[in-house]
């Protein structure tokens, strides 16, 4: 879709001599035609860069109505916002408005005569992100009910699957969840990317939006599930514009589609725990979690009853230094020199602080049992501090 976009933005650009760009309702950036530096205002600059554009930009583009435009606006300038005049061309298809053609005019050379051709290239981009809408909506009622869906649904959802040939034949499937982690912007630039610039999905891909995040069906080659998975899920993380905001969650992979539920609820537990221990992520799968599906499982009204005494006094009492050196000790199979390198401390200190908060809590680091307690104690109360309003 953006290659066919991009084409038609570039031909306009060519005809009409003016940079150029295609925007999505939102005036966020889908495409840009060639252009020099020295052409551009301050605002097209910045949407090159970030690909989004400023509240005060929908303001005063609104202020000469184009959410309701069927014909060409011109937009004037506002000089102290470092904005241009324009023409803004509603890109429509079956009586609604998908997008933008944004020219600009900040010579004021476009009249009527010159605008016929981009009304006519509107209308073709309208077409096709009228076809990518459909398209949008059909996956995300397929996949909202194979992962959310009743039993029913599922078989139905399924079978609408099968008979588009949209998967693999018997392949198993696997679901990703994609969350945004705290302070990353909200879920309008997850959406976008999920549908324009993912490039990463492989074939039979089916996506949609969830309530904090988004949610991929992947195929996976049978007898390398797992690792098929993973890969995938470092590579769609890879390829977002901020991946450092990005966690992905893994789920166990399905032999049959009608199970895809499953994998769902995994993929957000694992993409939870990612965000609770940042060292089981930034791409965590629920297989490689161990003893932590447990607690990530854990309903939360539950947790503060199963967190061990002896951990909530640490919790409560003792400075989060001293937590920090228990959990990496513990971490590394309690050796003191690993804890001590990771920590950038001496031997010594290590000693005296795992001395500490063995007198503070009562238990014996020397007993296994004990360090059971400990070691999944500190992992549960990071879960109930990440809860915490």
């Amino acid at each position: 879709m953006l290659q066919e976009l991009q084409e038609i933005v570039n031909r306009v650009a060519a005809d009409i001599g003016v940079p150029t760009s295609l925007t999505d309702t939102r005036l966020n950036s889908l495409v840009f035609g060639p252009h020099d530096d020295e052409e551009i205002d301050a605002v097209r600059r910045q949407a090159l860069l970030r690909r989004s554009t400023p509240d005060w930009v929908r303001e005063w583009f609104g202020r000469y109505g184009i959410e309701t435009a069927t014909a060409p606006v011109r937009i004037p300038a506002d000089p102290e916002q470092g904005l241009a005049g324009r023409v803004v061309v509603p890109v429509r298809w079956a009586q609604a408005t998908y997008g933008y053609i944004c020219l600009l005019d900040a010579r004021y050379e476009l009249d009527e005569s010159r605008l016929d051709a981009v009304v006519e290239a509107a209308s073709e981009a309208g077409h096709i992100l009228h076809s990518d809408r459909q398209d949008r909506h059909s996956d995300a009622d397929l996949l909202s009910d194979l992962v959310r869906g009743t039993a029913a649904a599922r078989d139905k959802a399924a079978a609408r699957l099968g008979e588009q040939g949209r998967s693999p034949v018997g392949w198993p499937v696997a679901a990703l969840f994609l969350q945004l982690v705290e302070g990353a912007d909200g879920t309008d630039a997850l959406e976008r990317w999920l549908w324009r610039d993912s490039g990463a999905l492989p074939r039979g891909a089916l996506r949609c939006l969830d309530d904090d995040g988004a949610v991929v069906l992947i195929p996976v080659p049978v007898g390398e599930e797992a690792a098929h998975a993973v890969r995938i899920a470092e590579q769609v993380r890879g390829s977002y514009q901020d991946a450092s905001t990005l966690v992905v969650g893994v789920g166990e992979a399905q032999s049959d589609v009608r199970d895809a539920h499953l994998s769902y609820q995994h993929a957000r537990l694992a993409a939870h725990a990612a965000t609770v221990w940042p060292q089981t992520g930034p791409v965590c799968s629920w297989d490689a979690l161990g003893a932590l599906r447990a607690l990530i499982a854990t309903p939360e009204n539950l947790l503060g009853a199963v967190l061990d005494p002896r951990v909530e006094r640490l919790r409560r009492d003792q400075p989060r230094d001293l937590i920090n050196t228990l959990e990496t000790y513990l971490d590394s199979g309690c050796d003191i020199q690993a804890t001590a390198a990771q920590l950038h401390v001496h031997r010594g200190t290590v000693y005296y602080r795992l001395g500490r908060a063995a007198a503070a809590c009562g238990l014996d680091l020397g007993d296994g049992m004990d360090r059971l307690a400990l070691h999944l104690g500190i992992k549960l109360m990071r879960l109930i501090d990440s809860t915490a309003v």
